[in-house]
């Protein structure tokens, strides 16, 4: 029991962490280009915890796991190329809505590529989940989602999400053995270096801000805690409950992000509410822990190799 309550303390560290990256996120486009964000992300990121990693691992000395660990920032780094592109001509609710489908994704690829498999139960899980987080979305939007449809950018953004799962998948199979640190920083470094042409390409560099205060201050949060606190933590719970129940867990984000704006106030509360509920019984049905039964098949014992 308390090893589960410190996972699901951890898990939720993980969704608060990420809804918070999607609050300041918003902050970030008047100073940089998305694009140059991410990778100035990084890059920062990667230097910030070099002395650590180089003074505690063998970085280099197994070149296999460091191109396994290029090909998993590759599809994290096709997340997103195709989330900024798709922003282009679709929008930013459309994407929160279809992100909603990328643990139902992951259950799939981890059955493909993990062999593990998913009860009726669980199963019914996700689906919840993803109706809890689609109410909630939808509640705090207000009129906005009367404008739903779909764009050009959605079918590219499905495809993004898809690449993400697989991302988050590929952790579990090939890093299950790797340190968290370690796993956290071959991610960044390779996303830095695979994300450079593009910056290079199409990221407008030369509209950076650089000497705005407020830009540094933005870049600072997003690379300490949206970049390696997230990916530490992630290499850390896909090692420890496996791939899906940690995209489980992101059915919370959009609560997260809707307190975090503030859109859980007055009449946009109490619409959410159903959707709230409906994540936590998702959650639930997910863990296992209406039975102990159910808890058999969890995905983070599945093999890794």
């Amino acid at each position: 029991m308390h090893a589960l309550t410190k996972d699901t303390l951890t898990l939720l560290l993980w969704v608060a962490l990420m809804a918070s990256s999607f609050v300041v996120s918003a902050d970030l486009p008047q100073y940089a280009s998305p694009i140059a964000g991410t990778e100035l992300r990084f890059i920062l990121a990667t230097l910030l915890l070099a002395p650590l990693a180089l003074t505690r691992y063998a970085l280099f000395r197994d070149l296999g796991l460091l191109m396994r660990y290029g090909m998993i920032s590759l599809f994290l780094v096709l997340f997103f190329i195709g989330l900024f592109e798709a922003l282009k001509t679709t929008t930013a609710l459309n994407t929160s809505v279809i992100y909603t489908l990328v643990p139902l994704m992951s259950v799939a690829i981890s059955r493909l590529f993990l062999g593990a498999g998913v009860n009726a139960v669980m199963l019914c899980g996700f689906v919840l989940g993803a109706g809890g987080a689609l109410w909630v979305l939808l509640a705090t939007h207000g009129n906005s989602a009367e404008t739903l449809a779909w764009n050009d950018g959605d079918a590219l953004f499905l495809l993004a999400c898809a690449s993400l799962a697989l991302h988050v998948t590929l952790v579990k199979k090939w890093g299950s053995n790797t340190p968290p640190i370690q796993g956290a920083f071959y991610i960044m470094l390779m996303g830095a270096i695979l994300m450079a042409p593009v910056m290079i390409v199409a990221g407008d560099i030369e509209q950076v801000a650089w000497g705005e205060f407020d830009f540094w201050r933005v870049l600072l949060y997003l690379t300490l805690f949206a970049t390696i606190a997230t990916f530490y933590l992630q290499q850390h719970l896909v090692q420890k409950v496996g791939p899906n129940r940690l995209l489980a867990f992101s059915y919370l984000i959009p609560t997260f992000v809707a307190i975090g704006q503030g859109f859980m106030q007055g009449p946009g509360l109490w619409y959410s509410l159903p959707g709230v509920a409906l994540t936590l019984l998702a959650l639930l049905l997910i863990s296992g822990a209406w039975s102990p039964a159910a808890r058999k098949p969890h995905v983070s014992d599945a093999p890794a190799n």
